[in-house]
């Protein structure tokens, strides 16, 4: 998202256009967090955290592949980019505080969004680099890549499991929220 701006901006696009698909981002990030929450509460917080990463892997490969004038493909991938983030923040904050006491909970929320605003200004930073070095296509197979790695993850070990098991696995006794086999 932060390279975005000047992706555009270095291949023509006007000031009108950055702030349409930065709003789009952002209106995915914020705007439809009730949406994530309610998705969150019917299909639970590991599907939804699954969906979100699925969501940000269209994202990656949509702004790998968006023509640098395209921008209604730029947009929508940062309209998915911004949900996919919502998606695996409404749902993981749901996830890390299931089981915490009333008092536990903002300390433990706190910490979990200063790790992760702080990871994303590293990211930031870094997206910038590697634009730099070498292109914001190489930015996006970059991020593909990365959000792969816990896609295949998940898929082997449900795949490994069901197979141990001869079927596929719903232990009965973890808590439903924290059921992370049984709800994938």
């Amino acid at each position: 998202m932060t390279m975005t701006p000047l992706h555009l901006t270095e291949h023509g696009h006007g000031l009108a256009d950055v702030g349409i698909v930065i709003s789009a981002h952002t209106f995915g990030m914020f705007a439809l967090s009730p949406l994530s929450g309610r998705l969150t509460d019917r299909l639970g917080s590991v599907t939804i955290i699954f969906a979100g990463t699925v969501v940000l892997a269209a994202a990656a490969a949509l702004t790998a592949i968006a023509p640098p004038d395209a921008r209604d493909v730029i947009f929508l991938a940062m309209l998915l980019l911004g949900w996919g983030w919502n998606l695996g923040f409404v749902a993981g904050s749901r996830l890390l505080t299931a089981t915490l006491t009333s008092a536990e909970r903002a300390r433990t929320q706190g910490f979990a969004d200063a790790l992760i605003w702080s990871s994303a200004a590293v990211a930031s930073a870094g997206s910038g680099v590697i634009v730099a070095v070498a292109s914001y296509a190489t930015l996006g197979l970059l991020g593909l890549a990365i959000i792969a790695i816990p896609i295949v993850v998940v898929v082997s070990r449900r795949a490994a499991v069901e197979l141990a098991v001869g079927r596929p696995s719903t232990p009965t006794t973890i808590p439903a929220e924290l059921d992370v086999i049984g709800e994938l």
